[in-house]
């Protein structure tokens, strides 16, 4: 083989490794997200459960009760759920499921709405940062597009999303494959319980524990938890500096 031919094989490969790294690199999103959990973390949905609850059950369920419920629901099988909460299974099997669906509905539009605060923040985080927000939860109606700006809209939260990713069932795996398929490097995740966290942990992701929802300051293991949504911005802008030190290259995070 001639020493030219060697050295037009030499840079065909070298071609296409720098063409296999750049397809690579364009599959990677450098720009940082934020993940917001939905209930207990964006609007208080509490007292709506709680009223939705008991007007299935025909008993009192208190706000506390409904903490604890759905603290325990991603690890507890349904039938100790229902022996814990004393819920009858036979309501539960013949339309008692149906029945709180339409209930919890019609409270969750008298009733729920963004807590204090929120709505500042994420215009805020919005304005002052380059970056994609996003909402992690198990309510599906929000995922239509025209559905989800008249729901916001009512609980009073801005349109600052780029993306609902939604599953009723198993939304851990659907944040999981959005997250692969995006290629997503960087991020933080906000949510209300240790559940709701291990989604970002399980990624490499920041996280942040909010005590406003379904848990106590005690029961979070994160990087950082707040009392109050003000708190947040801070925070978060100054993850971004830290990220942006870790990134060699790409746009400025902040603004």
């Amino acid at each position: 083989m001639s020493q030219l031919k060697k050295e037009e094989m030499i840079a065909t490969e070298e071609e296409g490794e720098k063409s296999a790294k750049q397809q690579e690199e364009e599959q990677i999103d450098t720009t940082p997200w934020i993940f917001f959990d939905y209930s207990g973390t964006l609007v208080d949905t509490v007292r709506a459960l709680a009223e939705s609850y008991t007007a299935v059950l025909g008993r009192e369920f208190t706000t506390e009760e409904v903490k604890s419920l759905y603290k325990d629901y991603p690890k507890m099988a349904k039938l100790a759920i229902m022996r814990k909460y004393k819920i009858n299974p036979l309501k539960y099997l013949f339309g008692g499921n149906k029945k709180f669906e339409a209930i919890r509905k019609e409270k969750f539009w008298e009733k729920v709405r963004a807590f204090p605060g929120i709505a500042e923040v994420l215009m805020r985080l919005k304005k002052l940062t380059k970056t994609k927000i996003a909402i992690v939860t198990h309510d599906t109606e929000i995922q239509d597009e025209e559905k989800r700006e008249e729901i916001l809209q009512h609980f009073g939260l801005p349109s600052v999303f780029e993306e609902v990713i939604s599953n009723k069932k198993n939304k851990e795996e659907v944040f999981k494959n959005f997250v692969a398929e995006k290629g997503i490097k960087k991020a933080i995740f906000v949510g209300d319980t240790q559940f709701d966290l291990e989604l970002g942990k399980s990624n490499g992701f920041y996280t942040i524990g909010v005590t406003w929802g379904f848990s106590s300051r005690e029961e979070f293991d994160a990087d950082y938890i707040i009392d109050d949504p003000r708190e947040m911005l801070q925070i978060i802008i100054s993850l971004f500096h830290q990220m942006e030190q870790e990134t060699l290259h790409g746009d400025p995070m902040i603004r």
